[in-house]
């Protein structure tokens, strides 16, 4: 699923008036490895992708979710 590189979220949804960008799938589900990265899994192999959209940011400069400081 590829991503808008502006907002982070699937570009298939994007609704905004911006151009979102080229990223292509990479075979792994947008926010996986960011929530790897930051630790939050439910379990082994399960990216906590819920807490991601609801306690990250999406800082497009990097093209990656960060944690809320």
């Amino acid at each position: 699923m590829a991503r808008c590189l502006r907002t982070g979220l699937q570009r298939l949804s994007c609704e905004r008036k911006h151009n979102c960008g080229k990223d292509t799938w990479s075979g792994r589900w947008p926010g996986e490895v960011d929530c790897e990265r930051l630790g939050w899994m439910i379990g082994p192999g399960l990216p906590d992708l819920n807490r991601l959209l609801t306690e990250a940011t999406w800082n497009p400069a990097t093209q990656q979710w960060d944690a809320a400081s």
